[in-house]
């Protein structure tokens, strides 16, 4: 070989290995997309009413949402929480003890005249804070509700100061509340707004403990069963009753069941029904189509192929799921899952940005992935075909 041709040659050979590589581009596979069906909920067919999650903002169904109507005894669940929220019991205690004045007895008079429930109030006689959200939960007791909300505020004016500004902290300015007890038509909610008051309220050890009580016993009182017809009944764990003559029967309710994943708890309200042995039956029915339409899917399973990659020179590699996506999900839901995968510069395995993004029913969960093969650097004879490879197909194309 002539030096000449050693010098191109040697050139050649420098410029073919040093030639730059350009970046494998990856073949984004799809993933298979999860449907479930609509959901069939049997809402009653008066008032207003919602149910929704009790963990989250996820409202199922519902009618007549935003009207807000009279809510009765329901007003006591407002005045148990904006009481404790001054007022805290602590974990394992009954709270302070509260002494029973004159005026708390002629309590039980003036609500007995307007027709309303109360419970005794000798006085002298002491008291614990638990056992009066008991008696207001549990039995209704006007006089009580009265009387804690006097004891922790000093009158019912100041308490009803507290409790605008503890509802507008609550986020729950479409509430308004008139009285300690319900008996004002003044006092209203619409089905959206109660629906996070049930929330708040089922998530309240104290409020939970006591609405979920068949029955409640305070020495020296009486005993009184629990006003909610189906408490203990298809998983009804509470929560309030309400009644008004203008208004009809009302419950305020929430309940847990059994799933394939473990208890899904659930909150709702009937507003403005005929009576509660009707609202009770219907609320039993609209928990059970409820729970028809809880799902457990699989959105993405492990080991699913997302992104090859291959290469001139016969090298493959894989991007694949490296972990499974299993969820229980209410109601219709579309799944829709974006690869996401950036080009690879060959010898650098796994060194690629890349991730699955996951939507359904509202959320979003970034599933990670995992590199499986090799994209090695191209071996010498591909890299010194290429120029010349090159050169043909430009002469070719003239």
């Amino acid at each position: 070989m002539t030096s000449t041709a050693l010098l191109v040659s040697s050139a050649y050979g420098a410029f073919a290995v040093l030639a730059p590589v350009e970046p494998v581009q990856p073949e984004v596979l799809a993933l298979d997309s999860v449907s479930t069906p609509e959901a069939v909920v049997a809402l009653p067919g008066y008032g207003g009413s919602a149910i929704g999650d009790a963990d989250s903002d996820h409202l199922f169904a519902g009618v007549d949402i935003d009207t807000a109507r009279p809510i009765a005894s329901l007003t006591k669940v407002v005045t148990v929480l904006v009481v404790l929220s001054e007022r805290p019991i602590e974990a394992g205690s009954d709270g302070a003890t509260i002494t029973l004045s004159t005026q708390d007895s002629q309590l039980v008079a003036r609500y007995a005249a307007i027709n309303g429930t109360t419970a005794p109030a000798p006085v002298g006689r002491t008291i614990t804070q638990r056992e009066v959200v008991e008696l207001m939960m549990v039995h209704s007791a006007n006089n009580y509700a009265e009387t804690l909300a006097v004891w922790a505020f000093g009158s019912v004016d100041a308490y009803l100061v507290a409790a605008r500004a503890w509802l507008d902290g609550q986020g729950l300015t479409g509430i308004q509340i008139a009285d300690t007890t319900g008996f004002s038509p003044g006092n209203v909610g619409s089905p959206r707004e109660l629906l996070r008051l049930a929330r708040i309220a089922a998530a309240d050890p104290v409020v939970a403990e006591a609405a979920a009580k068949p029955r409640v016993s305070v020495p020296g009182i009486g005993s009184y069963d629990n006003r909610n017809l189906i408490v203990g009944v298809d998983g009804v764990t509470g929560l309030k009753t309400g009644t008004l003559r203008a208004s009809g029967a009302s419950l305020l309710f929430s309940a847990e069941h059994a799933g394939p994943t473990g208890e899904h708890r659930v909150v709702g309200v009937v507003l403005n029904g005929p009576d509660h042995v009707r609202v009770a039956a219907d609320v039993r029915a609209l928990l059970e189509s409820v729970r028809d339409d809880y799902h457990e899917v699989s959105l993405v399973r492990e080991g699913a192929v997302v992104a090859r990659y291959s290469t001139p020179w016969g090298d493959t590699a894989e991007l694949r799921v490296a972990r499974a996506v299993d969820d229980v999900v209410w109601g219709p839901i579309s799944s829709v899952a974006v690869v996401h995968a950036s080009p690879l510069q060959p010898g650098v395995d796994g060194e690629v940005a890349a991730h699955v993004e996951l939507r359904y029913g509202g959320r979003r969960v970034m599933v990670p992935v995992q590199w499986v093969g090799t994209i090695g650097e191209p071996p010498l004879d591909w890299r010194l075909a290429q120029p010349l490879a090159g050169l043909v197909d430009s002469l070719q194309g003239d």
